[in-house]
């Protein structure tokens, strides 16, 4: 079952030299990312704003399994769902 929240969670992210996140910080605490399953790339309109972002489902070195953004304008990264 996957928990989507409310209002996506700002992180901290490293990525390699092709984007590929590599760790993550969660309220102070790095994880080491030890498995992509998944990315896509979602580009909506809303409200006369594009909206371009790039998703990936992780698994971290603490068992968290998740679904992390980045969007593209700003740069910052999210984490948006999370999975039991």
């Amino acid at each position: 079952m996957a928990k989507l929240l409310e209002k996506p969670e700002e992180l901290k992210v490293s990525v390699n030299i092709q984007g590929v996140p590599l760790t993550l910080v969660r309220n102070g605490e790095a994880q080491r990312i030890t498995k992509v399953y998944q990315h896509w790339r979602a580009v909506e309109q809303w409200l006369e704003k594009e909206i371009l972002r790039n998703y990936f489902r992780v698994k971290t070195t603490r068992g968290l399994v998740c679904d992390i953004y980045r969007d593209m304008p700003t740069g910052c990264w999210y984490l948006s769902r999370i999975y039991d």
